[in-house]
């Protein structure tokens, strides 16, 4: 009998590295699959999970169907948002160190329209904004009355409807406008012009609330990355890749 036993343990599988489960990914989201934004937070987030031993998968969405997943759990983390983003999303953590700075904008085709701010835009403006950019909206929604204030999903949109006359303005980060007017679609049409600096703000990492732990991790090696002139290296390398038109 002993002898049986025996034998069946030695039958029985034994665990091996095939048989265990991969390290789940961290979900990082962004909000275009190309452009200077898309490069500099694949840069800076390769290297900084690189060093955390976190196996990264950066994903794409919508920056309004970003919000909506990150809320559910369903993302890990988003790569870039204000830092007042907290106040509207409790489920989230804010990781205390900004990893780029944005400058929000008002955009025009409308040769005759002339204003340096919001206060200076005639009363019947039609403006629109990218959905998601809660800061375009909030700013927006203080002078336009909502019947004349929209949102739409993409930059490239826009940028359309500027040009076709169904908007007057339009609010966007600015390097996202450039790099839109410079692709095959836009390139060569000069009536879009910035018409006047919003403001512009550092952008931080936003994290799911059940990886609370990793964000002064996450913030600490960010931090270490900047003082080893990594950022700056980055951002240099992201915009010779918007100037190549990768």
């Amino acid at each position: 009998m002993l002898l049986l036993l025996t034998l069946a343990m030695l039958l029985l599988p034994t665990p091996s590295k095939a048989q265990t489960a991969p390290a789940k990914h961290f979900v990082m989201a962004t909000d275009a699959a190309e452009g200077f934004g898309y490069r500099y937070s694949g840069l800076i987030y390769d290297e900084a999970f690189k060093r955390l031993g976190i196996p990264l998968e950066m994903t794409v969405y919508s920056l309004a169907r970003r919000s909506v997943l990150i809320e559910q759990g369903a993302i890990d983390g988003e790569a870039s948002r204000v830092y007042s983003y907290a106040d509207a999303h409790p489920e989230l953590i804010r990781v205390e160190e900004p990893v780029m700075t944005f400058t929000f904008s008002l955009f025009t085709a409308k040769a005759a329209l002339r204003a340096k701010r919001l206060d200076d835009l005639p009363a019947d403006t039609l403006a629109e904004y990218r959905r998601g950019i809660m800061l375009c909206e909030n700013t927006l929604a203080k002078s336009i009355s909502a019947e004349r204030l929209s949102s739409i999903i993409t930059t490239e949109q826009g940028i359309k409807k500027l040009l076709a006359g169904r908007s007057d303005v339009f609010c966007d980060i600015d390097v996202y406008v450039f790099e839109t007017l410079q692709s095959a679609e836009f390139k060569g049409i000069g009536t879009v012009r910035k018409l006047f600096d919003i403001i512009s703000m550092p952008t931080y990492p936003y994290l799911f609330k059940r990886h609370a732990e990793l964000a002064p991790r996450l913030a600490a090696t960010l931090k270490k990355m900047k003082a080893e002139g990594l950022m700056e290296r980055y951002r240099i390398e992201a915009e010779r890749g918007a100037a190549a038109g990768r």
